[in-house]
């Protein structure tokens, strides 16, 4: 055995795994169309996500408003006077009021009862009093918060007659 193979056959071993350690080309270039192929899946659903996110925004705030405007004060005279409208931040709004018409909950004039009850409230030589006449309005509200969004609601409110 001569003392010069064995040192050969080292360097040879050492150079041989430091060569191994990184990648190919062929590797790199399969690692880089992989990726690309699960990008070029994923990426339109991804895109959709983002867009689904913004028109979520603008919906809550709809939302918001909505709530705002059928939780505040009503003006019980403006009920009977049509339909109102505007925009606030952006968002357009209308706000309308039907009467409705439930004459079965209302007691009848001259019923007993009105009858007993109006007599009690009546003081001697006193005209009596006229009573106001409410009824049920169905209001309707509609935010606008982009093309072809629109978020609803409803509910009920006591306002006066229309001949008052």
């Amino acid at each position: 055995m001569s003392t010069g193979t064995t040192v050969a056959w080292r360097s040879i071993c050492r150079d041989h795994a430091a060569a191994r350690g990184g990648f190919t080309l062929i590797e790199a270039l399969v690692a880089m169309a992989l990726l690309l192929a699960f990008v070029s899946v994923l990426g339109p659903h991804l895109f959709y996500a983002r867009r689904i996110a913004d028109k979520l925004d603008g919906r809550i705030a709809a939302q918001t408003l909505l709530r705002a405007i059928l939780d505040a004060p009503v003006d019980r005279m403006a009920l009977a006077k049509g339909p109102r409208d505007g925009e606030t931040a952006g968002l357009r709004w209308t706000v309308t009021a039907e009467p409705m018409f439930v004459d079965g909950m209302v007691p009848q004039e001259g019923s007993l009862m009105q009858t007993v009850v109006d007599k009690s409230k009546e003081k001697p030589n006193e005209p009596p009093a006229k009573r106001r006449s409410w009824i049920a309005y169905r209001v309707s509200a509609k935010v606008s918060c982009g093309p072809g969004q629109v978020v609803s609601a409803e509910t009920l409110r006591l306002g006066p007659r229309d001949e008052e």
